[in-house]
């Protein structure tokens, strides 16, 4: 108890008052909220439980101007991955991929997979596509065009055209 004295001053002065004392979670606590928040909860359960633990600190405000800060740079980022997920999809809306593979009777050999889209989404327009985010019920097995949507961001699809061409011997 003398070591955590020495590192949270205030807060157990706070602390031997009873009342109830504002802290910053550090990891998710269920009842309490998420990573970051702000809660107020009673001295004892503070003290006793998730100071020990490690899953709060005091809200001072140096620690509250670190989560304002963190939780700023947090925002400009997933603003960022957004706007690049918007600029990859206007790439690609409407374009027409087209593979070639081998066929017969107006059915392919094998089948053209989320991956090989993927694969040559990066190749022709320099756009990383993760295999499970090429959303196709089934893998694509006949020839002709079809309908593709790829999930760039959780709030970002792009739909594009996918012709199946049968490959010519010579």
């Amino acid at each position: 108890m003398a070591a955590l004295t020495e590192v949270y001053p205030y807060l157990f002065v706070s602390l031997k008052e009873g009342g109830a004392v504002e802290v910053v979670l550090c990891r998710d606590v269920s009842g309490l909220g998420k990573k970051g928040d702000v809660v107020s909860v009673k001295a004892g359960y503070a003290r006793n439980y998730l100071i020990p633990k490690g899953l709060v600190v005091e809200a001072t405000k140096g620690v509250l101007r670190e989560q304002e800060l963190l939780r700023k740079t947090q925002k400009q980022k997933s603003d960022r991955v957004l706007a690049e997920a918007e600029e990859n999809a206007r790439k690609l809306s409407g374009q027409v991929l087209v593979i070639k593979a081998k066929a017969g009777q107006g059915r392919i050999f094998g089948s053209v997979t989320p991956q090989e889209i993927a694969s040559r989404l990066e190749a022709k327009y320099g756009v990383a596509v993760n295999k499970r985010k090429v959303l196709l019920d089934e893998n694509l097995k006949s020839l002709g065009i079809h309908e593709v949507q790829v999930q760039l961001h959780p709030k970002v699809k792009a739909s594009l055209s996918v012709d199946i061409r049968p490959e010519v011997d010579n």
